[in-house]
């Protein structure tokens, strides 16, 4: 008996590995991510450019790729909405090359020092440092930090969504309250908002979002 229950627990904690327990049904998922970037970038008052559907599915499949590829990678359940969430904080879904006056570029406004750090522990051979293309590498390379967040903190969100912002080592050393700064609130508020949607159309969502992105210009 004893060696059964040791078996199936085993068989419990490998498949817990290979769930993501965010389990959204993928096509309405890529549906309202993309109906989200698509309205967020339309209104978004650092866009100079408009971003096409084409272009929105693309960021959008990105963020559900990856998100798949490094919770497996970093056996964690990296939220494909919670990346989302941090995306529209960061950047309102809009790509570019001077954040903080250059030093950080692309839609997770992520630091070029960090982004070749990143390129040198996955070995990676890039240079595109002056743009960091949203379905190049913008998008991976912003997913895998949260990974090496998610493993660091053990799922912890709140330390997971400062580390991005903050780095590692801030992240670390703050207390609950310290954690509780504007950039975490705002990150938080999207991310409840985007589940909560979901919610509420469940079971249409496939064909309401699809919808709500055909009516966007």
């Amino acid at each position: 008996m004893k060696f059964r229950l040791s078996i199936l627990l085993v068989l419990i904690i490998v498949f817990s590995f290979n769930v993501n327990l965010y389990a959204y049904n993928c096509q309405a998922l890529e549906n309202y991510i993309s109906y989200r970037i698509k309205y967020i970038h339309n209104i978004a008052h650092n866009a100079n450019i408009t971003l096409s559907k084409a272009r929105v599915k693309e960021y959008a499949k990105g963020i559900i790729y990856w998100s798949d590829y490094y919770s497996k990678e970093f056996q964690v359940n990296i939220d494909p909405l919670l990346v989302t969430a941090i995306l529209e904080t960061e950047t309102n879904f809009v790509s570019r090359d001077d954040y903080d006056s250059g030093a950080s570029i692309g839609i997770a406004s992520m630091r070029i020092d960090t982004a070749k750090w990143i390129a040198k522990r996955i070995d990676l051979a890039y240079n595109k440092w002056g743009v960091l293309n949203p379905t190049d590498m913008g998008i991976r390379f912003a997913v895998y930090y949260l990974g090496l967040a998610y493993n660091k903190y053990n799922g912890d969100i709140d330390k997971i969504i400062v580390a991005y912002n903050q780095g590692f080592a801030k992240a670390s050393s703050k207390d609950l309250d310290e954690l509780y700064n504007n950039y975490l609130f705002k990150v938080l508020g999207r991310y409840n908002y985007y589940q909560q949607r979901i919610r509420t159309y469940d079971g249409i969502i496939n064909n309401y979002f699809a919808y709500k992105l055909a009516k966007l210009d």
